[in-house]
């Protein structure tokens, strides 16, 4: 709202709503509990009428704004120092259960359940146009083998990388891409309530701690970058911890010792090639989509855009490929979203009759039946039948998580598990929430690498340990220098 793109604002709360709609489980409402700085730029009152503005142009979907005085921060909210607080607000927008990955694997398993193809840890070595058909060489990065793909449409759909790609296949584009990193710190859990804690960082742009159970996500950076390889270095870390200790009473503040895990990435911002954007204020740039068509060569390139939208993006490239002249049978089929309401009528049914809720951990924030349901969606009626079979298979299977050994099982047939760092980060958010070394030490770790890998257990073990050893020597230099100690 503050680029004032209104428009797109409008469509990205609908499109929250359809996802909250479509997955239920998955997506829910969440709270944002925003605290607001004396002498900042605008007033908590300025911005409590605007979170009635987001609010109706969400259709009125999610529950009413709130205006917070600094008592009622304070009595709702005890971990917030409120000494240079002016006020504050409190609004309703959506949350991911699961990580972002994991979401965006469930949309490609659910393609798949339906037809589609997809292949993991596969490299596109550039595409060419021959007789009015697309082929692409790849490579398949785990044997090292190249083959051919041939399409009658080449959509480029690579996210940070759609520039690099377009590069080699020739395409010229009127757009492309600029970018921001952010990251994130996995601390311990700063407040036991299940809410979005929102302030405005030293730099102006918001910043949040972010419940996930047992812990709270704190971040955001806003850097600009030259580069979709980025690392989390150890200036972001203390601007992270300066910040989130500067708006919060701790017992003790937050230090690198607190640090449990880091996510980093890059947004991918959307500029002309050439024209206005060129001379913008980049942080002031939304987080809107382009999509560059070239129909002579029936090639299509999507920069920007948020996960909020994948649906809209996706219908609206369905409908440019169609433009082309190209059919896509059961256009107006919906694959995607929960399953229909018998079938979880019917895994809930099987699970009372199995009494599954008998294995959920004592004080465990959500029940065994709400979360293989939420995870698996109807998927989860096969790992009933796995526990009818075999009650073992509802065991805790690796210490310390909460994952059993039916779920093991379904991830290796069903979830494209190449490395483990893909289940223990990608597919899961295990290596987000419990320390690399309590991992490594975890009983049970091994026998899921056994069910996911076979004969290249150990192997596999190895490769994940020794990468997490060889990032941490990579940030020593840099810690080092940052602290002014000697390097070698």
């Amino acid at each position: 709202m503050e680029s004032g793109d209104y428009g797109l604002v409008r469509k990205l709360c609908l499109s929250r709503n359809h996802l909250i709609d479509s997955y239920p489980s998955r997506v829910k409402e969440i709270r944002f509990f925003a605290t607001i700085d004396r002498g900042f730029r605008w007033s908590p009152l300025f911005l409590w009428a605007g979170t009635w503005v987001y609010w109706l142009f969400g259709n009125g979907f999610t529950r009413l704004p709130r205006l917070l005085l600094k008592r009622t921060i304070q009595r709702e909210e005890e971990v917030i120092d409120i000494r240079n607080a002016a006020g504050g607000f409190e609004y309703s927008d959506a949350y991911l259960c699961d990580n972002d990955s994991r979401f965006v694997f469930q949309f490609v398993r659910s393609a798949m359940d339906r037809g589609g193809i997809a292949a993991n840890y596969v490299e596109s070595l550039g595409s060419r146009r021959e007789d009015g058909v697309w082929r692409t060489r790849a490579r398949d990065l785990s044997t090292g083998h190249t083959f051919e793909i041939r399409a009658k449409v080449l959509i480029n759909a690579a996210g940070p990388f759609v520039d690099e790609l377009n590069q080699l296949s020739g395409e010229q584009t009127e757009h492309h891409h600029l970018f921001s990193k952010g990251i994130h710190l996995i601390v311990p859990q700063i407040t036991p309530n299940a809410r979005i804690l929102t302030f405005f960082a030293d730099d102006g742009r918001l910043f949040f701690a972010i419940p996930m159970g047992a812990r709270t996500c704190i971040g955001t950076t806003d850097t600009r970058v030259d580069s979709p390889f980025t690392e989390v270095i150890d200036e972001d870390r203390q601007f992270v911890l300066d910040n989130i200790n500067k708006r919060l009473r701790l017992p003790q503040p937050l230090t690198r010792a607190d640090i449990i895990a880091e996510r980093c990435g890059v947004r991918p911002l959307v500029v002309k090639t050439q024209g206005e954007n060129q001379s913008r204020d980049w942080l002031q740039l939304s987080r809107k989509h382009e999509i560059d068509i070239n129909r002579e060569r029936a090639h299509l390139s999507i920069f920007g855009g948020k996960l909020t939208d994948c649906v809209n993006v996706g219908n609206e490239v369905a409908d440019i490929v169609e433009s082309l002249g190209i059919a896509l049978p059961h256009r107006r089929y919906k694959w995607y979203g929960e399953p229909h309401r018998s079938v979880r009528e019917e895994y809930l049914h099987q699970a009372q009759l199995m009494h599954l809720d008998s294995y959920t951990f004592p004080g465990a924030m959500e029940s065994l039946t709400s979360r293989l349901w939420r995870r698996y969606g109807d998927k989860a009626l096969r790992l009933l039948e796995d526990i009818r079979e075999d009650p073992r298979q509802a065991e805790v299977l690796i210490q310390g998580t909460e994952y059993r050994r039916c779920e093991i099982g379904l991830a290796q047939r069903q979830e494209m598990i190449v490395k483990l760092e893909d289940f223990l980060r990608r597919r899961s958010k295990i290596a987000l929430v419990v320390h690399r070394d309590a991992i490594r030490r975890a009983p049970g770790l091994m026998e899921a690498c056994e069910m996911l890998f076979g004969a290249q257990a150990q192997e596999k073990f190895d490769e994940y340990f020794q990468e997490l050893s060889l990032m941490e020597k990579a940030e020593q230099p840099m810690q080092q220098a940052a602290t002014g100690a000697p390097c070698n």
